[in-house]
């Protein structure tokens, strides 16, 4: 038989994945409420002026990001925590550093007879 590891039961970083799970489990519910209002005051702005509000596209975008990255955490599809706790607006830091070379350029005229080379 099967034996349960102890050691794996009281592993801390499950139950505190657990716990975020919880936790996250709620926030994206309340999300969707804040997106079906959102749609809804949405298309009355559409509804009345044919435009839709830039400050509600831009409050729906990063609710849809949100329930997109719990969800993903949700799923065991990453193990990386959504906001608060991972800011996607921070660039990823690399261990490469990029090297810019700065240089000057010659304009070339081409002779009339000469066709001209175009590079695909």
């Amino acid at each position: 038989m099967n034996e349960i590891n102890k050691d794996e039961l009281l592993d801390l970083t499950k139950w505190q994945r657990f716990f975020f799970m919880v936790i996250y489990s709620f926030a994206i519910n309340g999300v969707v409420g804040i997106l079906i209002i959102i749609a809804a005051v949405q298309f009355f702005f559409y509804l009345f002026t044919s435009k839709i509000n830039n400050q509600l596209q831009t409050a729906n975008n990063w609710l849809h990001g949100f329930f997109s990255d719990s969800l993903n955490f949700l799923s065991f599809n990453t193990d990386s925590k959504p906001w608060p706790f991972n800011d996607k607006s921070e660039e990823p830091k690399s261990d490469q550093e990029v090297d810019v070379v700065e240089g000057k350029s010659e304009e070339v005229n081409l002779d009339d007879g000469q066709p001209e080379q175009t590079t695909s």
